[in-house]
């Protein structure tokens, strides 16, 4: 079958790389103006290049929702459109929309500065005669363009929302985000569309379908511990060619070499380990067809700190998925006794890196989840389970010496920001973007009580005597709960923005909080004092932790940058090595050692001297990190497991 009429076709790419309220996006650019070459290149499609029109951030919504006119009305076969840029979620109402941001784009408002997608899509339905429209969306919330806002409903009737006679393809559901590396030249989605179209699938024919590509993209994806895209197509749109194939009959030695940037081994796998999350979520959308195997090498590393506001300061780590092998949940937990595991578990050959400075790191073992990637865990104070919170909502709990899948706790609609057990190791608190507190019974598997917020709740933590529940999130507010009946305490709201985490004193007397503001804040429980300071940090502060000795407190977040003080008159203690945003600490029981989980890696520091001990290599993108009672290992969440690393002095 024969390839789109490059004359009889059209493409529209927009590509916003410069905000004045967000964070500028540099490698946005790059990727628009390369998948544009690529589009008019012969051995891929051949469009003239009048008949590529090309946005940046200059573009106001009326140009880009003109050019999408004219363009849709010239085409008779087929019709790409392209966005990249930051995306924006509406907020409140039962029916969420996706809105595509422009450069003078608000967050707290996205109808402002931005483009609804449904305004798009109406004009790509007003009767034009192309015979195909592809649409690609890579953007955090994007598959909210497959149901316009029914992020609810089945994925049969997702399908019949979709454009007619379209093919959409997005990166992300309708409650995840998505990802750039600031080392690579491209943002994730498209660096990885860019590839397929560079090299192509060797083990393809001459052309390549938009399902071919869709596949080859969703595998790569999933390699990687990104999203897994969502492909919504009608009318088999998907099954007709629309590039030609590069790999086909490419030379035996190497393959089609990519046109793209060539950079050292070695560089390629420092740009591999600097994921970064853009503090809002990161959109391109596309009418074209989603592909995405490897993103090209790195051309440099961008260690900008994510500005702007984030309404979720949690990332979905960027590592291999493991395949679920744990077996189905039992009725009720079976926990073993012992505080920490003492054989090795599923990894027969554990990694073992040589010491440094006395401390040794091994992987023992991994819990794996069944569906969704993790976001958060947390170790019991007993030293029997591991609970691993997940992006689709589920709460998994493990055996922690068997690594035994031994309970799935249901009932959050959105994903798990923070997980906490109570001292007792009877009562899990879990904390999610849909806006709720829950606290479980962990032998029962029940919910006793759901705490309600009045938005996305990023953080939750226990007083040492279980008692009081703290927590944190969107708005300004640090609240505290009653444990026993759910009922609120205190409020605290001396933060200007969004708090990303709390944390409880040892001796349960205050609480500490970090914000968006860039602000760390201390509370008195009692409600007689606070103390704030507003320029700990340069930028945001998403984690925070007290030390179990001398009242040391901990901060870190997107400038990558951790600082300890005893008080509030004392000095700060600084420590740097982290090349991407911090995005959690803790602190051994016995207040020695310092973890601290990056979108780089897991780093673990000398807390008194403040220098480092080790980096944990593999141990990239991680969300959430939590030490078992005694010491000897480290809990991190990693794509779809949580891995356990065994920690030697």
């Amino acid at each position: 079958m024969a390839l789109p009429d490059p004359g009889a076709s059209r493409a529209v790419l927009v590509g916003v790389d410069k905000y004045r309220h967000l964070p500028s996006l540099r490698p946005v650019g790059r990727g628009r103006d390369r998948l544009a070459e690529l589009l008019r290149d012969p051995t891929v499609w051949g469009l003239d290049q009048r008949h590529v029109t090309v946005l940046g951030a200059q573009a106001s919504r009326d140009d880009i929702l003109t050019a999408v006119k004219r363009a849709a009305r010239e085409t008779t076969d087929t019709f790409l459109l392209y966005f990249a840029g930051h995306g924006l979620r509406s907020r409140g109402g039962s029916a969420q929309q996706l809105h595509l941001a422009l450069t003078g784009a608000d967050d707290e408002h996205p109808q402002i500065g931005s483009i609804a997608y449904h305004d798009i899509r109406d004009i790509l339905t007003a009767g034009h005669q192309a015979r195909r429209r592809i649409v690609l969306l890579d953007c955090c919330y994007s598959g909210l363009a497959g149901g316009m806002g029914q992020q609810a409903a089945p994925r049969e009737e997702l399908q019949q929302a979709a454009i007619e006679g379209s093919y959409l393809l997005t990166s992300a559901s309708s409650t995840q985000r998505a990802f750039a590396h600031d080392g690579r030249p491209y943002p994730e989605f498209t660096g990885a569309l860019i590839g397929v179209l560079e090299q192509g699938i060797p083990s393809a024919g001459p052309e390549l379908t938009l399902d071919q590509t869709w596949r080859a993209a969703r595998a790569t994806l999933l390699r990687r511990g990104d999203p897994e895209p969502q492909q919504f197509g009608q009318n088999a749109a998907g099954q007709l060619p629309w590039v030609r194939n590069r790999a086909h009959d490419a030379p035996a030695a190497g393959g089609f070499r990519a046109r793209g940037p060539q950079v050292s081994t070695a560089r390629r796998r420092k740009a591999a380990r600097v994921l970064r999350v853009l503090g809002v979520p990161l959109v391109t959308l596309a009418l074209a067809t989603p592909v995405i195997p490897e993103n090209p090498p790195a051309q440099g590393t961008d260690d900008r700190a994510s500005g702007g506001r984030s309404a979720a300061p949690r990332v979905r780590p960027s590592s291999v998925v493991v395949p679920s092998t744990s077996p189905t949940p039992s009725a009720s937990p079976t926990p073993s006794s012992g505080k920490t595991p003492k054989q090795p578990g599923p990894d027969p050959t554990p990694r073992t890196h040589s010491a440094d400075k006395g401390v040794r790191v091994s992987l023992a073992r991994s819990y794996v989840g069944q569906s969704g990637f993790l976001s958060a865990v947390a170790y019991a104070p007993d030293g029997r389970l591991i609970a691993g919170g997940s992006e689709d909502g589920s709460i998994y709990l493990w055996n922690a010496d068997t690594a035994k899948r031994v309970r799935i706790l249901s009932g959050h609609s959105d994903r798990i920001t923070s997980l906490a057990f109570d001292p007792g190791s009877s009562t899990l608190a879990s904390a999610s973007g849909d806006r709720t507190v829950r606290l479980w019974d962990v032998s029962s598997g029940t919910s006793r009580h759901t705490l309600s917020h009045p938005g996305e709740v990023y953080s939750v933590a226990f007083s040492p005597d279980g008692g009081t529940l703290v927590s944190g999130g969107q708005g300004d507010a640090v609240r505290l709960w009653s444990v026993s009946d759910g009922s609120a305490l205190e409020t605290f709201d001396d933060q200007k923005e969004d708090v990303l985490a709390v944390a409880f004193s040892p001796d349960g007397e205050s609480v500490l909080s970090g914000s968006y503001d860039r602000s760390a804040a201390e509370y008195d429980v009692g409600g007689s004092w606070t103390w704030r300071d507003e320029k700990l940090s340069s930028d945001a502060i998403t984690a925070v932790a007290y030390g179990p000795k001398d009242y040391v407190r901990a901060a870190g977040g997107y400038d990558k940058v951790i600082r300890t003080w005893t008080g509030p008159d004392s000095g700060t203690k600084t420590f740097k090595g982290h090349t991407e945003s911090i995005t959690a600490l803790a602190f051994s029981p016995d207040g020695k050692i310092l973890a601290s989980a990056g979108l780089d890696a897991i780093r673990l520091w000398d807390a008194q001297k403040a220098t480092p001990l080790r980096t944990i290599p593999g141990a990239s993108s991680t969300m959430d990190i939590a030490f078992s009672p005694d010491g000897t290992h480290l809990a991190g969440v990693s794509g779809r497991a949580v891995q356990l690393w065994s920690i030697t002095r």
